[in-house]
């Protein structure tokens, strides 16, 4: 079981060793004269060792820190400090089984923290994983399935480590069953427009779950999950004829920022309770924020897209009050997931 030591304790228990350390000093003035203060050497060793704790405090002070600014920029993903995947638990199974908790190296942190070329370059990375993770989110809900088991781990390099299982949806009646296969084979067809390889990995996926109502993923099927979001995102498939990725030339538009307001409508059109309100809410933050960021950095920004978002933004606001507050249905889940891949 991996835990992730809280920083005040560091240093609360850095300072004491030190105050302890002091009061011990004292002591061998209090004695007789004639006492030799034979004790010095291990005042000395509990000064280091005080100093050393304070070390980690601050080591744990600037974890935290990166751990906000990220969880700030990703705000649908949660994140812990670890050092690997832990196999299954009480806290990755069942109910708690989380699509969107992660663990973080850190030496990931480390190089995060204080670098801005360094964090500019795996905010990069997360991006990548955060589109392949909705992907598979949207995907299994198509399917009609539902994860059991699931847990991620993003080493020092800024790659993602993936084990989880999906098992098919007990409400799911046949008609709901043939809707769902109708929607994901949507999707595939979308995908195999622009990648026909990562089309035909995904029928395997979906030809499987329909025989055995549950599916195995790794990292195989979440790096076919991100060339599939890559395959549906139109700013990431812009080709010449022979097929290379086209040279922009320009870099107002190579560093333009913009938001897909088109397909934020239709989510939360499709979005009929408030976890699915909430959900599009947070994207469309998460997206301004983005667009904000890009603005700091000296992109060109577009603004129509912007105020649209926005303007999404505060009708979502308005839905919540009348957003039906329970659990999507199977067929609520899969029209949600269909919008957010078209």
């Amino acid at each position: 079981m991996i835990q992730t030591a809280k920083e005040g304790d560091i240093m609360i228990r850095g300072i004491d060793n030190y105050l302890n350390a002091y009061q011990f000093a004292e002591q061998p003035q209090k004695r007789a004269v004639s006492e030799e203060p034979t004790e010095k050497p291990a005042v000395q060793d509990k000064i280091e060792f005080s100093a050393d704790a304070l070390e980690r405090g601050e080591q744990s002070r600037v974890q935290s820190a990166a751990l906000a600014s990220l969880q700030e920029k990703f705000p649908k993903m949660t994140f812990s400090v670890g050092t690997g995947l832990v196999g299954k638990n009480v806290r990755n199974t069942g109910v708690k089984a989380n699509r969107w908790a992660f663990t973080l190296d850190p030496k990931l942190l480390e190089k995060i923290s204080g670098d801005p070329d360094a964090e500019s370059e795996y905010i990069q990375k997360l991006r990548v994983i955060e589109r392949a993770t909705a992907f598979a989110e949207s995907f299994s809900n198509a399917l009609g399935m539902k994860a059991v088991y699931c847990e991620n781990y993003i080493d020092e390099d800024g790659e993602l480590h993936h084990a989880s299982v999906l098992v098919r949806k007990d409400g799911l009646n046949e008609e709901l069953r043939a809707q769902a296969r109708e929607n994901a084979e949507k999707i595939i067809e979308r995908v195999r427009e622009k990648n026909a390889g990562a089309a035909d990995k995904l029928e395997e996926l979906l030809n499987k779950a329909d025989e055995n109502g549950e599916l195995i993923l790794g990292d195989d099927e979440m790096k076919l999950f991100g060339e599939a979001a890559k395959a549906l995102d139109p700013e990431q498939n812009e080709e010449t004829a022979d097929g290379e990725e086209e040279e922009i030339e320009s870099e107002s538009v190579s560093g333009s920022v913009g938001i897909n307001a088109a397909k934020l409508a239709r989510m939360l059109a499709a979005a009929k309770t408030r976890s699915q309100v909430q959900a599009v809410m947070d994207l469309i933050q998460s997206d301004l924020r983005e667009c904000e960021s890009g603005k700091e950095q000296g992109c060109e920004i577009d603004e129509a897209s912007v105020q649209a978002a926005e303007s999404l933004l505060g009708e979502a606001k308005s839905r919540m009050s009348s957003a039906k507050d329970r659990e999507p249905t199977p067929q609520e889940e899969m029209m949600s997931a269909l919008a957010s891949l078209m």
